[in-house]
């Protein structure tokens, strides 16, 4: 973790030699940094570090089945992690999505421009070794979720009941719990069992679900919002962005934008959940869903 309480997630730079003009044997996503933290107002969420331009290395992508798993590969060589590790994901739908990554880029690699290969790096060098972590880190954003407190502006307030009280009863029914909801600067007390209810239901995810929920979390400060996002069809990127900033939306509305800052943020913000989505949905061979709530 960052000091600002925002997750690691994997930078990536590339380590090849040369030897007769040939390229090392296996190709290695190296260098692990802590996370830029990208300023959204109030908010911070993960981004890529910034490493230095590299020109393209390679001329073709694919994907090779290995068991259960799927390698990416570069000029028939297998991707591996900055910690060395093999990158093998569990579905054949996200092994192609990361190599088209790859290929999609031209003269230059550009991390900031492969977010799945990101998420899949993170979730293979950090996340596996430490899904109990993750998901201790993630409790505490449902003990003070965001769609668990009330302004006291009443206009705002009635936004908030329209907007936040179905999500928060789909999350309900959909773990078997309930939420209380507090107004200003109270603190939210949940019935007894909630937090370890979810928690148990978390443990039973693996570490490409817990990475991808962990980001979307952190970037929503919401559990709720993150869950919705990466289970429900109709929880599109737009919407989860939102609700997860709900607040700042009516004072848009009321005050209007700052260019070069709400709008900048939205950027930013809308691109991370959009990848853990996308990700989430090709590690289980969903279809994307794209409409509107």
């Amino acid at each position: 973790f960052s000091k600002g309480g925002i997750p690691r997630i994997m930078s990536f730079g590339f380590a090849f030699s040369r030897n007769s003009g040939a390229f090392a044997s296996a190709t290695h996503i190296s260098r692990l940094r802590l996370p830029l933290r990208v300023h959204t107002g109030r908010r911070g969420i993960v981004a890529v570090g910034i490493t230095p331009p590299v020109r393209r290395f390679y001329e073709s992508t694919g994907v090779e089945q290995v068991g259960d798993s799927w390698r990416v590969l570069l000029d028939g060589k297998t991707v591996k992690t900055p910690k060395g590790a093999v990158l093998e994901v569990p579905s054949s739908v996200l092994a192609e999505a990361i190599s088209e990554e790859w290929a999609e880029q031209e003269t230059h690699v550009k991390p900031l421009n492969m977010p799945l290969t990101t998420i899949g790096c993170t979730a293979v060098d950090i996340i596996r070794a430490e899904r109990t972590e993750c998901i201790d880190r993630m409790i505490p954003y449902l003990a003070t979720d965001t769609l668990c407190f009330e302004d006291s502006n009443e206009r705002l307030a009635v936004l908030q009941r329209t907007e936040w009280t179905p999500q928060r009863q789909w999350f309900e029914t959909r773990f078997g719990v309930s939420l209380s909801v507090v107004q200003d600067f109270a603190i939210p007390c949940h019935p007894e069992g909630t937090l370890e209810t979810v928690s148990q239901e978390l443990a039973l995810r693996d570490e490409w679900d817990l990475c991808a929920l962990e980001i979307a979390t952190t970037t929503c400060k919401s559990l709720v919002v993150a869950t919705a996002l990466l289970e429900r069809d109709d929880a599109t990127p737009e919407a989860a962005l939102r609700w997860a900033l709900l607040e700042e939306h009516f004072q848009i509305e009321k005050w209007g934008l700052v260019e070069g800052e709400h709008d900048v943020s939205h950027v930013e913000i809308l691109r991370w959940l959009s990848a853990v989505r996308s990700f989430s949905r090709k590690r289980h061979s969903l279809p994307e869903r794209t409409a509107m709530l």
